[in-house]
């Protein structure tokens, strides 16, 4: 069972906009156990807390949405819709989809630093098309393996 002090610094994560160390300081922990934040995140209480509010299937289905995303865009000038636009269309909001996936890959285990994704033990690396463009890289197989 979470103690009173979990809780408050549950309350106050959210309050600092995730800052635990900062929110542990708040809750009145000790600096130095702010300094350590895993000290509250790997307690069993902390966990109950964590399921409570943040319940597998709440996760789910927010991450759900987030993979099919979608913005309001003017038809006309293909900028966000206003209240002074009128041509509202509705398209994939790429951004949040891609953020979404990402961080899928990296609950799964399957996103390691650097942004290189390992799917059935190959390893694929993640490259802006920005950055391919700018220094003249084409999509290749050189070095992979094919089946």
């Amino acid at each position: 069972m979470p103690t009173i002090k979990q809780r408050k610094a549950a309350q106050k994560v959210v309050e600092n906009h995730g800052n635990i160390s900062r929110a542990m300081l708040e809750a009145g922990y000790t600096p130095a156990s702010a300094k350590n934040p895993k000290n509250l995140t790997e307690s069993r209480g902390w966990n109950e807390l964590m399921e409570e509010y943040l319940s597998d299937e709440k996760l789910f289905k927010a991450h759900e949405d987030a993979l099919e995303a979608n913005k309001v865009i003017s038809a006309h000038s293909a900028k966000e819709a206003t209240a002074e636009t009128d041509d509202f269309i509705e398209v994939p909001d790429h951004a949040i989809r891609l953020k979404a996936a990402e961080l899928g890959y990296k609950v799964k285990g399957k996103l390691r630093d650097g942004g290189s994704i390992n799917i059935q033990g190959e390893k694929v690396l993640v490259v802006p098309a920005e950055l391919m463009e700018k220094y003249g890289i084409t999509p290749s197989s050189e070095g992979s393996s094919e089946r």
